[in-house]
């Protein structure tokens, strides 16, 4: 038996499972892996995962550690604080200089955990969140000890499993040197892997997919996500710090306070609608990154954001910019009054465009179901996709220079049912359709390797037009060059007014089924997205790019590289050859 992709086991283990795991090292199958109760460890792409598996319990947290032991114990607690990627506060001198070796080279925003997999909740994850009275979910057998875990870690990513029900948590951020947030935590609450649905409503979810690529000294700093809210871990030793000195030094005239004393158990700040702390000491209060009480975005009428900050700023419609006198339209010839992209007449053709019928199975491109379909260029079929090779390839393959990978190597990955984009895929096929697509890449990235070549996939994903069939492009390119093709892609598309989403996978949630994107997968796993809104788009675009960072400018266009079916079936069988041994 094995698994299609990596997985990460947490939970308890039979006594059956634990034997074999002493001999193999943890994995239980081909791609299952068991992390242990306490780890950190790094995986072959460079993320930095962490985990502490296990339930809290008071009366057990003193107790002899046992690795299969169900329960957190202050062992556990320590092996993972001392670990040098944490550089824990409480680690001994020599670890601290391991963690200050291991972190030196990256910015202290890149400096913490990536992943942080937690078997029981923090306590203080629902401090200061919205959207957690109305989750409807509940912080079972919550765990104090794993706060300063969180502290230490800094993850980018909490996630935890314990209990029904899912809920995504607002992110907080850590602050840098400067004083100034510059890292941010996102907590995820999965529900329960084949748990039943209530009686009213939909089973809560059990899996969480996002992009997580590793970060080095070359990778841009993290963008400040919109709705954060105060960091609840910090807030959570500030209060502990408070001394007998603090509180005599408080001011006791001050309403509401009495000499410096904690609220009553019943008392709840107005400004964050929290109990815990006065008003006077409530962060939000102080906080000047978020908008104050009472202020109301002018976009989207939210409270959460201020409006430089709406996730609508670039829906709300703009009156167009007027040129400059003597400028004339070359569509309709009208002097002064718009540039050719605002022409009615441009606008006009381009709506009619996009109002043309979308091709269907019977006269699509890439359904199998359509006798017009080039079956010889075809190079392995799976359940759910299939991989061809396209006509026009961009790698030549019969000039005097033979290409890295025989055949050329340039592929399309299709999903054999038709679906218009990857994202309109409904959701009870997407899994299983993602992850063919993702084990078809994770093949060919090997088979590139073996050639001294590394993989450039790019996809456009649009509702409308006559090429209305998901695929995802993959290109070959040199290793020398696999580093310049994040810096090829942002120049190229500097040059065309093409924007790149900051946070791409969560652009392309927010977009849903009904989203046009064009999206990028660089070698080192950058990804890059660019949301389709109205406005043209080249579709030569990504071939446009990779044709000139691989001096093929003169096959940018797929028809003027047409071959013989004698030629193209050669190809066909020399990638076939080439790529069987890594995709059974």
């Amino acid at each position: 038996m094995a698994l299609l992709m990596p997985v990460l086991l947490l939970n308890a283990l039979p006594p059956a499972i634990q034997d074999k795991i002493e001999i193999t090292g943890g994995e239980v199958v081909d791609n299952l892996v068991f992390l242990g109760k306490s780890k950190v460890f790094v995986t072959s792409q460079g993320l930095k995962i962490g985990c502490v598996g296990g339930s809290y319990s008071p009366g057990t947290f003193e107790a002899p550690d046992d690795p299969y032991s169900p329960y957190i114990t202050r062992k556990s607690i320590e092996t993972i604080l001392k670990n040098p990627i944490l550089a824990s506060s409480s680690a001994e001198t020599d670890s601290l200089a391991l963690a200050k070796q291991f972190t030196s080279a990256l910015p202290t925003a890149f400096q913490g955990i990536d992943i942080l997999l937690l078997s029981s909740p923090s306590p203080s994850l629902a401090n200061f969140s919205s959207s957690f009275a109305s989750s409807g979910i509940s912080l079972m057998d919550p765990a104090p000890p794993l706060d300063q875990v969180v502290r230490s870690a800094k993850p980018r990513y909490l996630l935890w499993g314990t209990g029904n029900g899912f809920w995504e948590r607002e992110p907080c951020g850590w602050n840098g040197p400067n004083g100034k947030e510059e890292r941010w935590t996102r907590v995820v609450k999965l529900g329960e892997l084949g748990g039943e649905a209530p009686a009213e409503g939909k089973k809560a979810r059990w899996f969480y997919a996002f992009t997580l690529p590793p970060q080095a000294t070359s990778s841009p700093l993290p963008v400040r996500p919109t709705n954060t809210t105060p960091n609840p871990f910090i807030q959570a030793v500030n209060n502990k710090k408070r001394n007998a000195s603090d509180v005599a030094d408080d001011e006791p005239h001050k309403k509401g306070r009495t000499g410096g004393a904690p609220p009553p158990d019943d008392y709840v700040c107005k400004v964050c609608s929290q109990p815990g702390h006065w008003i006077q000491e409530c962060p939000l209060k102080s906080d000047r990154s978020r908008p104050p009480p009472g202020y109301k975005c002018k976009i989207c009428q939210s409270s959460d954001h201020f409006i430089r900050e709406c996730p609508n700023k670039e829906d709300k419609p703009r009156a167009p910019r007027a040129p400059p006198q003597g400028y004339v339209c070359r569509a309709c010839g009208v002097d002064g009054q718009h540039y050719i992209k605002d022409c009615p007449l441009v606008v006009e053709r381009e709506e009619a465009k996009a109002k043309k019928k979308e091709l269907g199975p019977a006269e699509c491109w890439f359904c199998l179901s359509n006798p017009k379909v080039t079956k010889h260029l075809i190079v392995a079929i799976g359940t759910e996709t299939y991989v061809t090779l396209p006509k026009g390839q961009l790698i030549p393959t019969i000039e005097k220079d033979k290409p890295l990978v025989p055949g050329g190597g340039h592929v399309l990955i299709i999903p054999i049912a038709h679906h218009p984009t990857l994202l309109s895929i409904p959701i009870d096929d997407a899994m299983s359709i993602i992850s063919e697509i993702e084990s078809f890449k994770s093949s060919l990235r090997a088979c590139y390797e073996s050639y001294g070549a590394e993989p450039v996939s790019f996809e456009v994903g649009r509702l409308g037009g006559r090429g209305g069939h998901a695929h995802v492009q993959i290109i070959p390119v040199p290793k020398a060059l696999a580093d310049k093709v994040e810096s090829s892609f942002r120049n190229g598309g500097a040059q065309q007014g093409i924007d790149w989403e900051p946070e791409p996978e969560r652009a392309l949630a927010r977009a849903g089924s009904s989203g046009n994107y064009f999206k990028v997968e660089c070698p080192d796993g950058t990804k890059l997205v660019h949301m389709l809104k109205g406005h043209s788009f080249d579709l030569q675009f990504g071939r446009r790019v990779l044709g000139s960072l691989l001096s093929l400018q003169h096959r940018i266009d797929w028809k003027d590289c047409a071959m013989s079916d004698a030629a193209e079936k050669e190809d066909a069988v020399k990638f076939k050859k080439a790529f069987a041994p890594f995709h059974s």
